[in-house]
Formats: structure tokens, sequence, C-alpha cells
């Protein structure tokens, strides 16, 4: 356990790249019919922009939820990178503040993938017509899914350190 605990940060990092990755290329959101199946990307999902379709081009906007959480984990990459490769280079700068910025990336992994689960009803409301919602029967996409779960579990392996030295200092 111990090895493991020595290794939390990058293995918290990796989870969030892969995440992060996911969230970009994947597809976010679904429709499938009988004949077809239809997706929105993750990059059209945080950012919005235009489609050219067989039906025409369609306009999407961007879903608020998937572009919180897309700042949120890029936000904790940078925090997990760092506190990976600063004590490598023997730089004590942030020595002081490791705890908070750890922390801070929990936080904002949790916080991420949470929000990434809410993207699909967000990305409706956004794209709601004056004839009402039509991507009312698009669902998650299982790269939005399993980003999501990784994020989380990045976040979890982020504070197993913390919580096991506190958990030490209790006995």
């Amino acid at each position: 356990m111990k090895k493991f605990l020595q290794f939390a940060g990058l293995i918290s990092a990796v989870l969030a790249i892969v995440a992060f990755i996911l969230m970009l290329a994947g597809k976010a959101l679904v429709y499938e019919t009988s004949s077809a199946q239809y997706f929105v990307s993750g990059s059209r999902a945080i950012f919005g922009g235009k489609e050219e379709t067989i039906l025409g081009t369609v306009e999407y906007k961007p879903a608020a939820t998937a572009l919180i959480a897309w700042i949120l984990i890029l936000a904790a990459i940078i925090i997990l990178v760092a506190g990976v490769v600063l004590p490598l280079l023997k730089v004590n700068a942030l020595e002081k503040v490791a705890g908070l910025l750890n922390l801070v990336a929990v936080c904002a992994l949790v916080v991420g993938g949470i929000l990434l689960f809410f993207t699909q009803p967000v990305f409706n409301a956004a794209n709601e017509t004056a004839l009402g919602t039509v991507y009312d029967d698009y669902k998650l996409g299982a790269a939005y899914v399993i980003g999501a779960i990784l994020a989380i579990l990045g976040g979890v392996v982020a504070i197993l350190p913390a919580a096991m030295d506190f958990i030490g200092k209790k006995k």
C-alpha cells in the first residue's frame, strides 16, 4: 500500500488526462434510430459549433456543464502534473501549499466528473428551439460516462495519501 501511495499523484494525473482526452475526442451525446446513429462529439458539446449533415447544417450551442467540467479537469491536471514534476526538480516553492493544491485538484476532479453526468439535460436546454427540444432523444455517450467515472476515480486516488496520513496520525 505504501508504494501505491507514493505514486497516487501520478496515477491520479494519468486518470485525469485520460478523462480529459475522452471528453474532447469521444462521443458526448448519442442518438439512435432504427436506421442510423447520430452523435455529438465532445468538443462540440463543450464549445459548440456547426456540423454538416445530410439534412443540412446543424448548429450546436455548448453545454455549460461540459465547459465547466473541462476547465476543472484541465486545472486539476495542471496541479497534479506540477505536484509530480516539481519534487523531481527539487523545487520547494510549493511545498508549504502542496496539501491545499492537492485538495483543490481532488475537488476539481470530483466536481468535474459529476458535472459530466449532467451534460445531456443542459445540452438539451441550450439547444431548445421555438418548436421544442429537438435533442430530447440524445443519450449521454460512453466517452462522457467513462470520462466522468475516471475523473471521480482520479479524485479519490489523489485524496488517498492525505487520508491515510490523517488516519495514521489518529492512532
